[in-house]
Order: structure tokens, then C-alpha cells, then sequence
């Protein structure tokens, strides 16, 4: 079988949370160090990762009274979130080995700037594992649109027939649902809320998810 593995980067491979963290206590460490009420404010107006991200610099700049243009706290923060990415989780990494082993492609499908999701990629040592990285602002096309599913299949040379789709967000399950993959959807802490489409299956941790993957071919 000519197989094709397509995973989200952010919170699915990628600890995009404690890239924010790192990000988070950097900074408020210069503006607000002793504000008790400053973290909850930056995740909450965070939305974990899907708030824009100049809306959030700027709602930031005025919380703080911050001098800086929203561009250059946007440059700050792609600098300082890139160097809090943790590597790669080894349990991960090597489910990853095992799937090219057995003749599997593998491919990102993210929804993020140009350069810097790619950026991501090479920080936590993923580039050597993966056959593609399609991201949205490279390619102009966003998840949930098939389309970008399209073209992740084309560059790693596999059909969607037979592919799986990885990620811990809802555009990951209804991309995977209209390109006819199945899917394996990342809780991480929640429950699923739509009725009208839900993911094949569900994992706690990217590891646990690849292990489903691998248990259901």
C-alpha cells in the first residue's frame, strides 16, 4: 500500500505552548514583572495560537503601554517563541522512522506564515523526517480547504487514497473529512463539540496518535 501520513505542526508535533510560554515569561519579565494578572491576560488574548497575530501584539502594546510598533514586537516574538520550541518528542520522532521504514510518506500541513512555520520544522529537528512541509502562507491556500491537502499529497508523490491526517484542531478533521482521509484528532484536554463530522479517532498525545495510525492499517 502506498501510504501518506499528513500531521498538523503546532501542538500536534510542534509544543507550541511552550514555545508561547517561553515567549510570555520572557517578556513580561521586562514589562510587568510584579502585574499577577499579566500571564492570564496574554493567554487569554492568545486563544492558543489562533488570535492574529498583529491583533494580539497590539492589544499587548496597550496593555502594557508599550512603545514599540506592533512589527517590531511581532520580529520579537517569531525570535524568542522559535527558541522555546522543544526538539521533537523521541517517542515521536522514532514512530516517524518506523513509518518511512515502511515506505510511508510524510508530510506537514499547517496553517502559518511563510518562513516561519519552515523555521519550526529545522528548530525541532522534524526536516529529516518529513517528505514535505506545506504551509498556508507559502502556498495561499488554508486548512480547512482541501486544496492544501491536494498539494501536500503531489510533493510528497502519493494520492490522498489510503492517507491519514494528524492535528490537534477542528479545521485538521474537516480538512482530512472533504480531501477523504481519515483522521486521528489530539484532545488535549477537550471534548469534541460538532455533530455534524467527528474525526475517526482520538489521541491524547501525538505519540498515542501515531500508534492509532499504525494499530488501524
Amino acid at each position: 500500500m502506498s501510504a501518506l501520513l499528513l500531521l498538523d505542526l503546532d501542538n500536534t508535533l510542534a509544543d507550541r505552548a511552550a514555545a508561547f510560554e517561553h515567549w510570555a515569561e520572557t517578556q513580561l519579565n521586562r514589562w510587568a514583572p510584579t502585574d499577577d494578572g499579566a500571564m492570564a491576560f496574554l493567554h487569554e488574548q492568545d486563544c492558543d495560537g489562533f488570535a492574529p497575530r498583529e491583533a494580539f501584539l497590539a492589544s499587548v502594546r496597550d496593555r502594557f503601554e508599550l512603545v514599540d510598533r506592533v512589527e517590531e514586537l511581532l520580529a520579537d516574538y517569531r525570535r524568542i517563541t522559535l527558541e522555546g520550541f522543544p526538539a521533537l518528542d523521541e517517542d515521536v520522532a522514532e514512530r516517524l522512522r518506523s513509518f518511512r521504514a515502511a515506505g510511508w510518506r510524510i508530510g506537514v500541513v499547517t496553517n502559518g506564515d511563510a518562513g516561519v512555520q519552515e523555521a519550526t520544522v529545522e528548530r525541532i529537528g522534524l526536516a529529516p523526517l518529513i517528505d514535505a512541509c506545506v504551509v498556508s502562507g507559502t502556498v495561499g491556500i488554508a486548512k480547512p480547504d482541501r486544496r492544501i491537502f491536494e498539494i501536500a499529497a503531489e510533493q510528497c508523490g502519493r494520492p490522498l487514497t489510503h492517507a491519514w491526517m494528524v492535528g490537534d484542531a477542528e479545521a485538521d478533521v474537516i480538512g482530512a473529512a472533504a480531501a477523504g482521509m481519515r483522521s486521528v484528532w489530539l484532545t488535549r484536554g477537550r471534548t469534541w463539540e460538532r455533530g455534524d463530522i467527528a474525526p475517526n479517532l482520538a489521541a491524547g498525545t501525538a505519540a498515542e496518535a501515531l500508534a492509532l495510525v499504525q494499530t488501524s492499517i
